[in-house]
């Protein structure tokens, strides 16, 4: 069986603040690594920033020395958009950013379950996500499908709409309730217990 990973995410509730933005903010809460697709983010930014649609954006991760050169690219393309870059020495800090936080675009190649873009929707920040790897599953594609996209033009006209309409986004923090520790710690016991009750037949 698999049994999906147990995020502590009733931890966030602690520092949630009410978040009002007159403009929307972006948020990227990953690792600076090539396996995320940062150039497919950045690009869609870029294009975004050029076509006169407002956004602000917050650039949160460990940047290694072997970081994709986007990164040092972006930061000077969008220093007048950037509210935040870099790594939070504090788990408080990086709880308030996410709850800052309006959209989550997810470019991601590799993923295996998802738990920064897990981590921003229980801040209520809306997700655009890629229609595959585990995104599918967590967030439930067959129910959901408006949060998805496919091909990367699509990314960019999802998250323009999303930016000119956000105001008025649906809420999708629902969908990660049951990923929170104290639910899936219930599910881990049972399998468990199950286990030893075979080996001690």
């Amino acid at each position: 069986s698999v049994l999906h990973i147990g995020c502590e995410l009733s931890s966030f509730d602690e520092h949630k603040i009410e978040s009002n933005n007159e403009i929307p903010i972006i948020l990227w809460n990953h690792r600076w690594e090539y396996d995320k697709n940062p150039d497919l983010f950045f690009q869609t930014l870029f294009k975004i920033k050029e076509m006169g649609v407002d956004f602000h954006l917050i650039l949160l991760g460990e940047k290694f020395s072997s970081s994709p050169k986007i990164f040092d690219i972006a930061i000077k393309k969008l220093k007048d958009n950037i509210l935040h870059h870099g790594y939070c020495k504090s788990f408080e800090e990086y709880a308030k950013w996410l709850w800052r936080a309006d959209i989550i675009p997810i470019t991601s190649n590799q993923d295996f379950f998802g738990i920064s873009a897990v981590e921003a929707v229980h801040c209520d920040t809306y997700p655009i996500l890629p229609n595959r790897l585990s995104f599918t599953e967590v967030f439930n594609q067959k129910t959901n499908s408006e949060i998805f996209y496919d091909k990367d033009n699509q990314l960019l006209e999802k998250t323009i709409k999303v930016l000119k309409d956000y105001g008025k986004l649906k809420n999708y923090s629902f969908l990660t309730k049951h990923y929170d520790w104290k639910h899936i710690s219930s599910k881990y016991d049972q399998s468990f217990e199950g286990m030893i009750k075979k080996i001690t037949k």
